[in-house]
Parts: C-alpha cells; sequence; structure tokens
C-alpha cells in the first residue's frame, strides 16, 4: 500500500500526520517506510528525522534543497522519474509518501505534486486543519481530486488547530463522509 499525504496547504501538520500514520501501520504489525519526497530548508528542515524520532519507522528523503521553496525554484527539470522509480522499488507493506504543502506545488514548470500522485495510483490522504476557512480549503481539495480523477483515500482532520468551533460534523456532511481519521496527540480513524 503506497499512501501519499499532502495538506490543503502549507504547515497543517502532515508530517505529524505522517509520524502516527507510521505508528498506526506499525502497530498493526506492518513493514512501514516513511518517503518524504523533497526536503526543502534542509539541514534546518528535516521531516524524515521528525517522523523517525516520534514513529522509529525505516525513513527516506529522495532529494534535498536547502533553501525553504517550492520545489519549482530547484528544478528546470524535476527528476520525476528518478523519484517513481524509488517509489515503486519499495518493498515494505506500507509506504507512506510525504509531499510539500498541496496537491499543486508546482515541481517544475510542466508536474505538480498531483501529478506524481497520479502517475504512481497513490491513494492520497489530505491533512486539513480544524480552523476558520477549512471547509473552503477541503471542498476545494475534493472538487480538485474528484475532478482530475485522483485516487483519493480521504482527509484526516487536525485538531490542534481546533479553536471552539469544531467542523468536523459539517465536514463530514459536505464531503459524504471523506474524512478519514482526525488527530491531535493521537489517531483516530473514524
Amino acid at each position: 500500500m503506497k499512501i501519499f499525504v499532502s495538506g490543503s496547504n502549507t504547515n497543517v501538520g502532515k508530517t505529524y500526520f505522517c509520524a502516527l500514520l507510521s505508528e498506526y501501520y506499525k502497530n498493526m504489525n506492518k513493514s512501514v517506510i516513511y518517503t518524504k519526497i523533497i526536503q526543502t530548508g534542509y539541514p534546518k528542515d528535516d521531516d524524515a528525522k521528525a517522523v523517525f524520532e516520534a514513529s522509529k519507522v525505516e525513513i527516506q528523503t529522495l532529494l534535498f534543497g536547502e533553501p525553504p521553496v517550492a520545489p519549482y525554484f530547484l528544478y528546470e527539470t524535476f527528476p520525476i522519474d528518478f523519484v517513481i522509480d524509488k517509489i515503486n522499488k519499495s518493498k515494505a507493506d506500507v509506504n507512506i509518501i510525504e509531499g510539500s504543502g498541496g496537491l499543486l506545488v508546482p515541481l517544475d514548470k510542466s508536474h505538480t505534486f498531483a501529478d506524481l500522485a497520479e502517475l504512481l495510483n497513490l491513494e492520497t490522504i489530505i491533512v486539513v486543519p480544524n480552523k476558520l476557512g477549512c471547509i473552503n480549503d477541503t471542498l476545494l481539495n475534493l472538487y480538485y481530486c474528484k475532478t482530475r480523477g485522483l485516487n483519493l483515500r480521504g482527509f484526516a482532520l487536525n485538531n490542534f488547530f481546533f479553536n471552539g468551533n469544531d467542523n468536523l460534523s459539517a465536514l463530514q456532511d459536505l464531503t459524504n463522509h471523506a474524512f478519514v481519521c482526525k488527530f491531535k496527540n493521537e489517531l483516530e480513524v473514524l
């Protein structure tokens, strides 16, 4: 199983969710590998290290960039074939693959993370912060995934951002129950 974790935006808790999801499958006695496609802002930012420290699963980062920018700013031609090859070679039961930002973050002039998810037919989970504005962000992502034909497994609601107005029931109604889990300190499968 290959799961692509994206976000409704940047800084919504994708890496923390990846750690919880890795631990969830590890506790089911599955072999798990976490893959960060590209780590920008490196070495200050190191998502793979954070996932390892939290879950003790196997990790790999495929590409690095020092400035904290979208891959578009680092690559004239993103090495998409290299990334596809590395992900396809995974022998783990579960490969949790983290993107950067959201589905439409550009890898180069011609490709986005959505293209990569489509080329690999990855099950996609989109992390959404439980805060004002998340309904619109969720519905835009849902519409895009349906229109594009992406393999959307569902959404994960990050309650770290909870500010007293719980959006879960509205989001479940508006997305036909597309939220598959919620989390803060632990993962709760819905």
